[in-house]
Formats: structure tokens, sequence, C-alpha cells
């Protein structure tokens, strides 16, 4: 009965989250949607970039596939990092973000495309999602989780929008005469190092650590005058990270991480989701120049009305994760990404058109992103609790799995485009296609075990409910 009402008191001081709590939680998503605005305002701009600087068009995926490889390396530092602390996770990577920016922005002036490659390296580098999606799933309990997933949906989202949406702003803007430091090209750059630097001041001055005693045990940490506080402050010490006598023996009867169906599945549908979603964005700006004659402007402002898509479609994710289990919503999602994918082919050589390109482009936008929320929620409720002490936690192998799938997706589209671009839309479209329709078999075959994993917390509630 004890153990109950102690853990009934932690949630209700996760529930009922304070001002400056619920401050924090938004500078998370702040964080999120200027990550996801820096890698996309590159997207109409970069490849002309690349032809500046001596190199090809198609050198464009390239240069955006440096942020997704970088990111690979980051998410293990930020893993271990946020162990101890977010708020230092969360500067340093801000920190980095600002410093990439100053790099691509200089790049034309010293007519280095390596400059332009270490910039998007530390934009990389900067990249916090696997702290952002690990503070949710340290912050929100199960009840809120999903909706708290799908808002950070809507941020990622609002970004890939408003990236494209500044780009195409910025190609309506007169330079005035030829020069390097500031040009089409090199503007995003600044304008990301301005936001950016915006950003690290607001979050030094009211981010406030959350308190994770629910998952660490009570925290401890050494002030400056040889004061040690509690739960107030998060800057563990090695021997807090140590799970407790109760807790070591629950986790014992764990099973090992391979064979836990829904975290491997939520993994694997990740990776697909984001593949999907990369070759769509990455590709648009080519494949309208191509088939429709669009300029930077105007697929700019397709990729932004694209993310703007996502502020209903996340609404509704949210209402519906309230009646509907995750996985109904995960079926359901790849239900329309398929229909979606099997449209965007181009089944007719020389008839293909806006129309088609255009609504069926938007349905797997919807599609993609709708799925990411209940996707990462299902795998923070089912990871094991002794990983989600660790750096293997939810946010580590959602984000791994993500970025690895942007890294593939950017390789996919050069390799894809060095073959010609005529060819580039089924040829891409059709092994997605493939990709997801193999998934949703996978999916088929083990969704009755697509659930999520019962907890001490949720033992406790029951337990307190049959003692009234």
């Amino acid at each position: 009965m004890m153990t109950a009402m102690k853990t009934m008191t932690k949630k209700l001081r996760r529930d009922e989250m304070t001002d400056t709590q619920k401050l924090s939680s938004f500078l998370n998503l702040c964080s999120t949607f200027l990550y996801m605005t820096n890698y996309y305002i590159v997207a109409p701009t970069c490849g002309m970039y690349a032809e500046r600087l001596g190199s090809t068009e198609a050198f464009a995926g390239y240069i955006i596939g440096m942020t997704p490889n970088a990111a690979l390396l980051a998410t293990v530092l930020y893993g271990w990092w946020s162990n101890h602390s977010y708020k230092s996770a969360f500067v340093f990577a801000a920190s980095c973000s600002v410093t990439g920016n100053i790099f691509y922005a200089l790049a034309l002036h010293y007519r280095s495309l390596t400059f332009v490659l270490i910039g998007r390296f530390l934009n990389g580098f900067g990249s916090a999602r696997s702290i952002n999606r690990r503070f949710i799933a340290d912050t929100f309990n199960k009840h809120d989780r999903t909706a708290a997933s799908a808002a950070f949906v809507t941020a990622a989202a609002l970004g890939m929008a408003a990236g494209p949406a500044l780009a195409a702003m910025l190609s309506h803007v007169d330079y005035g005469a030829e020069g390097t430091m500031l040009t089409l090209e090199t503007s995003p750059g600044w304008v990301m190092l301005l936001l950016w630097s915006c950003f690290l001041l607001f979050f030094v001055l009211f981010f406030e650590e959350p308190d994770r005693s629910h998952i660490f045990g009570n925290t401890r940490v050494v002030e400056p005058d040889g004061k040690v506080e509690g739960e107030s402050k998060y800057l563990l010490e090695s021997q807090d990270l140590q799970p407790t006598a109760e807790g070591a023996e629950s986790e014992e009867d764990e099973p090992p991480i391979y064979s836990n169906v829904p975290v491997m599945m939520t993994l694997w549908l990740y990776f697909m989701l984001k593949l999907v979603l990369e070759t769509l964005l990455s590709s648009a700006p080519m494949l309208t120049k191509f088939f429709f004659s669009w300029d930077s402007s105007y697929s700019g402002s397709f990729l932004a009305c694209l993310g703007l898509l996502m502020f209903p479609a996340n609404v509704c994710v949210a209402r519906l994760s309230h009646r509907y289990e995750d996985r109904e919503l995960i079926y359901h999602s790849m239900v329309l990404i398929m229909i979606s994918l099997i449209g965007i082919v181009s089944y007719f050589p020389g008839h293909y058109s806006q129309v088609q390109y255009c609504l069926f482009a938007i349905c797997i936008f919807i599609g993609t992103n709708a799925m990411e929320g209940p996707n990462m929620s299902l795998l923070s409720k089912s990871v094991p609790k002794r990983w989600a002490r660790g750096i293997l936690n939810s946010g580590f192998l959602a984000t791994e799995s993500g970025t690895l799938a942007r890294s593939v997706g950017d390789v996919l589209i050069s390799v894809a485009a060095s073959a010609g671009v005529a060819n580039m839309l089924s040829g891409l479209f059709l092994r997605m296609l493939a990709l997801v329709v193999a998934s949703f078999l996978l999916l088929a075959k083990y969704y009755d075990r697509m659930i999520e994993r019962e907890d001490e917390d949720d033992k406790s509630m029951g337990s307190l409910s049959n003692s009234k």
C-alpha cells in the first residue's frame, strides 16, 4: 500500500507541471523544431551551392547526408550525457549548431566545399533528438505519452515546413551586387545562426532539469560549497544509477532485447517510415524541377505546406490516442502510406501531372508523421526498464534508427540522381513501396504481440485501486 502511494505521488508530480516545467518542455520542442528547420532549409539551394563551389547538383545528397551521419555519432554521446544532465547536453548541442552554421555561411567566401561539409557535419552533431525523445519518455506518464509524442512530431514537422519556407522567402531577397558573404546560397547559414543563438540564450536562462527519481531513485548533487542536495537537482552520481535490490530482482526476469517483439518492431518501423519520409522530402526539389520546372521558391513553398498539414493531423492523433491503442494507429497509418506510394509512381511516361504528385506526396507525408507519434510512444512503453536508465534508452534507439534511415535515404537519392532524374521517381518510390509492404506483412504477423510492457507503476496503480 505504501509503495502504491509513493508511486501515485510521483505520478502527480509529473502530471501537474509547474510553469517552469511547462517552459522547459516547450524549449525541448523548440530544440527539435530548430534542428529540423536547419536540416531542411538548405534542401532547395544546396545543389546550387555545390555548383558554385565547382561540384555538381547531384552532390546535394551528400551535403544533406553529412548531417544524419554526424547525428549517428552524436546520439551515442548524448545517450550517455543525458543520464547525468539534460541542460549541459542541450547547450553543447546548440553550440555545435551555431558553429556549424558559421562554417556553412562562410564556405562561399573561402571557396571551400570542405567548409560546407564541416558545417553540415557540425549541424548533425548538434542533433539533440535523442535527448528530446528521452525527455518526453522520462517526463510524461504512459497515459499522456502518445499525445506528448504527437506534439514532438508536430514540432519536427513544423521545422520541416519552416526550413523550405524560409528558403523560399530568402529566394525573394535582393542581395545586391554579386558577392560571397551574403547570397541566396549562404543566407540559410546566417539565418539559422541567429535563431540558434537566440535559442541558446533563452535555454540557458529558463530551462529546468526534470525530476527523474521515478527512474533512477533518489538523486544527489554536490554543490561547490560541499553541500549535498536531493531531488531538486539532477546531476547524477554513478552510484545513483544502480537499481535497487527490489528492482534488480524483477529486471533479471526481463528477456533479451532482441526477443522483445514490440521494441524490435517499433525500431524497424521507425527506420522504414524515416527512410520513406527522407526519400520524399530530399528528392522533391530535383523531381519537381525536372517534371514541373519548379524553382527553389515553388518547391520550398510546397514543402512548407506539407509541414503545416501536420497540425490538424497530429491533433487527431493526440485525440485518438486516448481511444485507440498505439498499434492500431500504426496499422492504419501504414495502410495510408502503402496506398500513397502506389499512387505517386509514374506509370505512363510523359503523362505525369502535378496533381498526382502533390496529392500522394501529401498523403505520404501525413501517413509517416502520423505514424511516428504512436510508434515512438509504444517504443518508450515497451523498452526494458534497465535500458531506460542507461545509454540505450528509447530516445537513443529511436534516434539511431531514424538517423540511419536518413543517411541511407540521402545516399539512395544521390545514386538515383547520378543515373538520371528521369528514372528517379519510379526507381525510388517503387523500392519504398516494396519495403513498406514487407514491413506491413511483418506488422500483421506480430500484431498481437505489439503491446506495452507492464511496469511497477501500472501494478501499483492497480493495487491502489483494489485496496479502496
